[in-house]
C-alpha cells in the first residue's frame, strides 16, 4: 500500500517537474521571439494595422494559450504577465483601469501606469474571424486604440499574395506578385518609419490586402519562398511597386493619378502596352449625384447637364446654370473615379451617356491602371514568360536585387 502511494507521488513529481522545465523553456523562447519581433530597426518584421477604433470599444482575441503582456512606464523594457492556459482574451478600457479577462477571470492594470500592451499566443491570434501569425500590439493614442500585428515580412507576404491574386494562377505570375508585394511593403516601411508612424501598412487595399493564415496556399507560399528577399529598385531605391487587377490594354503613367508620391522621373511606372485587353464594365450613377458633384467642385448651381464627353484622360461636362450661363468643366478620369467612391471600376472610360435620371459610364479594366496589370501578368505567364520578364515589362528600368544587398549598401 505504502509502495503504491510512494510511486504515485514520485510519478506526479516527475510529471510536474517536466512541466515546469518545458514551460520555462517555452516562455524563454517565446520571450526571445516577441522581443525580436518588436525590434523596429529590423526590416524582417512588418507592422500591419489590423484595426482601430474608439478607446472604449471591447477588443476580443482568441489564440492557443493566449497571453496579455504589458510594460510599465517605470520599467518600459520589462514585460509583466505570464502564460495563461486559456484560448480567449477580452480587453476593455475602463478608466482609470484597463480590464482584461481570461474566460471568466478578471484582471486589471492602472491605465496611467501602462507603457505598452502586447498579446501573444503559442500558435496564432484570431481577431474578427481572421487568424494572424506573430504578435499583436495595442497602442492607445488620441482617444483611439490601434491593433497592430507584428509579423515577419515573409509570413506577411504568404497571406498577402493569395489575398491579392488568385492562388490558382500561373506560378510565374504569383512570383511576380510576391516580388511586387514585397517591394511595396519595404517602400512603405521605409517611408512611414522615417516619419515615426506607429505602423507600416494597412491590412486593406489602402495598401495591400492581408487576410491572415486561412488564405495561405501551397502555390503562393512557394512563390514567396522561391523569391525570398527579392525586391525591385530604381536609382538604388525600392520602387513604388503599384499594381492593379486589369488595365484596358495600356497602363497609365504613374505620375498622373499618383502625383503626390510618383514623379515624372520615376520611369519604372511609365505607360506600357498590356497583352490583356481588359474586362468591360457598365456603371450607372444618379444624374442628381453628378449635379451635386459639379456644384461642389465648380461652386455653381447646376440647372441641367447638356452633354458629357470623354477621352483617354478626361471627362468633360457642359452644363447650364440657373442664370442660363453655360459652363465647360473637365476632370481627370482617375479623379472622377475617386470622387464617385470607385463605383467606376477604372479610369479607362470609353463612353458616357445620359438616360433619363442616370449617367451611364462604359469602359474596360479594373483598378487604377498603374504598374503591373495582374491579369496581364497571368496572361504573360501562361504564354511562357518568366516572372523576371513580367516584372521587366510592367516596371521598365527597374532592377531586381536582394534585400541583403540593398541594406548592405546602406
Amino acid at each position: 500500500m505504502y509502495i503504491r502511494i510512494l510511486i504515485f507521488f514520485i510519478v506526479n513529481f516527475i510529471v510536474f517537474y517536466f512541466y515546469l522545465v518545458i514551460s520555462s523553456y517555452g516562455y524563454n523562447v517565446y520571450r526571445s521571439n516577441f522581443m525580436s519581433l518588436l525590434n523596429q530597426e529590423s526590416y524582417d518584421v512588418i507592422r500591419v494595422l489590423i484595426d482601430s477604433g474608439y478607446i472604449k470599444d471591447r477588443i476580443d482575441l482568441k489564440g492557443s494559450n493566449i497571453s496579455l503582456r504589458y510594460s510599465l512606464k517605470k520599467y518600459p523594457s520589462i514585460y509583466q504577465g505570464s502564460n495563461n492556459l486559456f484560448n480567449f482574451l477580452s480587453i476593455v478600457y475602463n478608466y482609470p483601469y484597463l480590464d482584461y479577462y481570461y474566460s471568466e477571470n478578471k484582471y486589471y492594470i492602472n491605465f496611467e501606469d501602462i507603457s505598452d500592451v502586447l498579446v501573444l499566443s503559442n500558435d496564432f491570434i484570431e481577431y474578427k474571424n481572421r487568424k494572424y501569425r506573430g504578435i499583436m500590439r495595442i497602442i492607445f493614442k488620441d482617444h483611439k486604440y490601434y491593433l497592430i500585428n507584428y509579423v515577419s515580412l515573409e509570413d506577411y507576404l504568404k497571406a498577402v499574395v493569395p489575398s491579392e491574386m488568385p492562388y490558382t494562377w500561373s506560378i510565374e505570375a504569383l512570383k511576380a506578385q510576391a516580388i511586387a508585394a514585397r517591394t511595396y511593403a519595404i517602400k512603405m516601411m521605409l517611408t512611414r518609419r522615417s516619419k515615426n508612424e506607429i505602423f507600416d501598412v494597412y491590412s486593406t487595399v489602402l495598401d495591400q490586402a492581408y487576410y491572415g493564415i486561412d488564405y495561405e496556399k501551397d502555390t503562393t507560399n512557394l512563390a514567396v519562398d522561391s523569391t525570398k528577399g527579392m525586391i525591385l529598385v530604381f536609382n538604388n531605391e525600392p520602387i513604388w511597386a503599384l499594381y492593379h487587377s486589369n488595365c484596358g490594354g495600356f497602363t497609365i503613367d504613374g505620375y498622373l493619378p499618383f502625383a503626390k508620391t510618383v514623379s515624372k522621373e520615376d520611369y519604372y511606372l511609365s505607360s506600357v502596352k498590356c497583352y490583356y485587353p481588359g474586362n468591360t464594365w457598365v456603371s450607372k450613377i444618379s444624374l442628381y449625384e453628378i449635379k451635386d458633384l459639379l456644384k461642389k467642385y465648380t461652386k455653381r448651381e447646376v440647372y441641367s447637364i447638356n452633354s458629357i464627353s470623354v477621352n483617354s484622360f478626361k471627362t468633360t461636362f457642359i452644363y447650364q446654370t440657373v442664370n442660363n450661363t453655360f459652363v465647360n468643366y473637365s476632370i481627370y478620369n482617375w479623379e472622377l473615379r475617386k470622387l464617385l467612391n470607385y463605383r467606376i471600376k477604372s479610369p479607362f472610360i470609353d463612353k458616357v451617356s445620359i438616360e433619363k435620371d442616370w449617367v451611364i459610364f462604359e469602359g474596360k479594366g479594373n483598378g487604377h491602371g498603374v504598374g503591373m496589370c495582374q491579369y496581364g501578368a497571368n496572361y504573360m505567364a501562361k504564354a511562357g514568360y518568366s516572372y523576371v520578364q513580367i516584372l521587366n515589362h510592367y516596371y521598365p528600368n527597374s532592377v531586381l536585387i536582394n534585400l541583403t544587398d540593398y541594406f548592405s549598401k546602406k
